[in-house]
């Protein structure tokens, strides 16, 4: 699924809600939604390269906030605002403590809330649709890569595993996670079309082909050489 650059996730279990909040920020974003939590991991499985902003109910259905927070966390560190049904420090110091970015009431009226999600895109991602990192730039809505100010032609399967790398880079990402955010939930081809995929990718990055590194028996992670992060 190729999206825009703001895509929300939003997991509710009103219905009601679901269908307001669609109404209020269709026309400025992109927008996701489930009201069930099997589902809705699934969705962000196969979506989690596009998906710029998570907004989590209390409960979505019989899944716990807690369990989708740690799920989503373990994947990658997505923003994740939550909806409190009871304001308690002890829940919200909870809620962080899991991997919120904000909690905030349920009550929130949307032209509040539509404020704090902008306020966390521009801190998280910028106000351009690309992603900088050392001599790489990619633009998420065109799909390009620059290396070094050059354009190298890249194919999507390629561009969506340098942009879930630069999205969350320093974080070793196992193989099944790298498939099921590029090929998705559901491939059930080898593993090791990981390693010839990442192969091909760093040929193409030329110069930043080092930005790529090996954890051997883990997986891959993306993270610039000592001298290019000052």
């Amino acid at each position: 699924v190729i999206m825009r650059r703001n895509t929300i996730f939003l997991m509710e279990k009103n219905v009601e809600y679901i269908k307001e909040f669609c109404r209020f920020f269709e026309n400025d974003y992109n927008v996701l939604c489930s009201s069930d939590g099997e589902k809705a991991m699934e969705i962000y499985a196969e979506n989690n390269t596009g998906i710029h902003l998570i907004i989590l109910d209390n409960n979505v259905c019989a899944k716990k906030r807690c369990e989708i927070l740690e799920e989503i966390r373990a994947f990658c560190d997505v923003p994740v605002i939550v909806l409190m049904e009871n304001e308690e420090p002890e829940l919200q110091i909870m809620a962080y403590r899991m991997g919120a970015d904000e909690c905030v009431s349920g009550e929130i009226s949307f032209p509040l809330l539509k404020m704090k999600i902008e306020a966390i895109i521009k801190r998280v991602y910028g106000t351009d649709n690309f992603i900088k990192e050392g001599i790489l730039e990619l633009d998420l809505d065109k799909r390009t890569l620059k290396v070094d100010n050059e354009y190298i032609d890249i194919t999507i399967k390629e561009f969506e595993l340098l942009s879930f790398f630069m999205r969350n880079k320093h974080a070793i990402q196992s193989r099944d996670q790298i498939i099921t955010a590029v090929w998705g939930i559901n491939y059930e081809g080898s593993d090791r079309v990981v390693d010839s995929l990442v192969k091909k990718l760093r040929l193409k990055l030329k110069g930043a082909s080092d930005y790529i590194h090996t954890a051997y028996g883990m997986g891959y992670y993306f993270e610039l050489p000592v001298k290019e992060t000052a």
